[in-house]
């Protein structure tokens, strides 16, 4: 029987059934199932809530707790205090405050993370740790009696604490949209957005909230969140408060070689200088520790009264008294004696130690850009020229990038508080320089070392 060959078709038939396969394939290939595009759709809007939606709003809160708490500092307590211009008051109420503060912590503030920047590094670090909000309100309390009181700490310490607070609680209320990888994300968003508000500095608040964690290393995954509410709390604070520079000063239009020489020499200085002031803080610390607990308060605000009664019988002004603003602005705009500027750094490094062994609740930061400001105009008597006045900014940056550890943060904050480029490149050789004499000390006791990348041959510890 003949065989009957099937005809062919060159496409009316078997074509949809030879190319619809095909077809299908590219057009999934190019455009994705629609089970995967609706869960990259999904993953995509998860990441927009948490990165800029809460960011924002971590920010923004933020934003209006500092400058609420800064109003209250700053325009009604201090300028009052300021002028009482009593000697004898000068000396008392810095004991009256360390003991109130001792107090705030001692009943309002039920757990024990640490003090307040040293709080939000150590809940960083520990994956169950979180800021509880119940020690919200003692801590707050506590800062603010300690600073209008005379103790030598920043406002930057509580509004960090804040910020961190608010990130943390809200990260931990919306932990749906956190995975295990951007867990902490806005925790440390918020401690930026504290620091950016008070300073006005959001570039300053992004740096310094992710390289204070650890002694030599940044966490790039937390950047964009970081910026979106830093920005956001600058911007409110900025609405609030003005947007004038912290710190304005007025600097010569260059530098030289020869300033740079000169730099790296201050940023040596400014190491010394920082690494001993670690010392005598840490110190202070365990040697009251190891008084009864009313004695400390005592003993702490007795040595800070004296020491701010000798500055105001120097000086005509109680610059220990309260955050450092007016130390600042007087050493970046006056010269005084070499002597004088001596006296008053020790004074000022003894001071901060005592408030915060003495039971004080505040920010390290500013105290330490005052000191380094200091150091660098008591090196402009050894300086002839027209750009004198760069070195103090250089001091500034040099001396708070060692004793925190943070050299970005510390070069940005001079960049944004000041409006002065031109200090810049010295101050990063000078930071560098203080860095070296630093070596592995620092006034933070929660920050750790950043663990080393993997190998990128692939070899592994273990290999043979």
């Amino acid at each position: 029987m003949p065989t009957r060959s099937k005809p062919t078709n060159s496409g009316t038939d078997e074509g949809p059934a030879r190319f619809g396969p095909h077809l299908r394939g590219r057009l999934l290939g190019l455009l994705g199932s629609p089970l995967n595009t609706r869960h990259a759709f999904k993953v995509q809007q998860e990441r927009l809530v948490r990165w800029l939606l809460l960011a924002l709003l971590t920010g923004v809160a933020t934003g209006l707790c500092v400058a609420l708490f800064q109003y209250l500092v700053s325009s009604l307590a201090l300028p009052f205090l300021y002028e009482t211009r009593r000697l004898w008051l000068y000396m008392v109420l810095p004991v009256v405050g360390l003991v109130l503060s001792s107090l705030c912590i001692r009943f309002l503030v039920p757990s024990r993370e640490g003090h307040l920047t040293e709080s939000y590094i150590r809940v960083f670090h520990d994956p169950d740790g979180n800021m509880a909000a119940r020690n919200f309100l003692g801590k707050a309390l506590s800062s603010f009696i300690t600073i209008i009181f005379g103790g030598n700490i920043g406002l930057e310490g509580p509004s960090i604490f804040m910020g961190a607070t608010i990130g943390d609680r809200l990260e931990r209320r919306l932990d749906r949209f956190f995975p295990k990888e951007d867990r902490k994300m806005l925790l440390v968003a918020g401690a930026a957005a504290g620091l950016a508000a008070i300073f006005k500095a959001p570039l300053t608040g992004l740096i310094f909230a992710i390289e204070v964690p650890y002694k030599d290393s940044l966490r790039g995954r937390m950047l964009v969140p970081t910026f979106v509410a830093s920005a956001s709390s600058y911007i409110v604070s900025v609405l609030l408060t003005g947007s004038e520079h912290i710190f304005a000063h007025a600097s010569p239009q260059k530098f030289t070689v020869d300033d740079l020489f000169l730099a790296f020499v201050l940023g040596l200085c400014c190491g010394l200088g920082a690494r001993l002031f670690a010392w005598f803080y840490h110190f202070s610390r365990r040697t009251l520790a190891q008084l009864p607990g009313y004695a400390r308060p005592l003993v702490a605000g007795i040595g800070v009264g004296l020491l701010t009664a000798l500055v105001f019988h120097l000086f005509g002004e109680p610059f220990l008294y309260g955050p450092g603003y007016r130390l600042m602005h007087h050493v970046l705009a006056h010269t005084d004696p070499l002597w004088m500027l001596l006296v008053l750094f020790v004074a000022k490094a003894v001071a901060t130690g005592l408030t915060f062994a003495g039971g004080g609740t505040g920010g390290m930061f500013l105290p330490l850009s005052v000191m380094g400001a200091v150091l660098g105009t008591a090196f402009t008597h050894f300086i002839h020229g027209p750009t004198a006045g760069l070195y103090p900014l250089i001091g500034l940056a040099a001396f708070l990038g060692a004793g925190y550890r943070t050299p970005v943060a510390a070069i940005a904050f001079v960049a944004e508080t000041t409006g002065d480029p031109w200090a810049l490149i010295p101050a990063m050789l000078a930071t560098v320089a203080s860095l070296i004499v630093m070596g592995d000390q620092g006034v933070s006791e929660s920050q750790e070392t950043l663990p080393a990348l993997p190998s990128m041959t692939g070899d592994s510890p273990g290999a043979g």
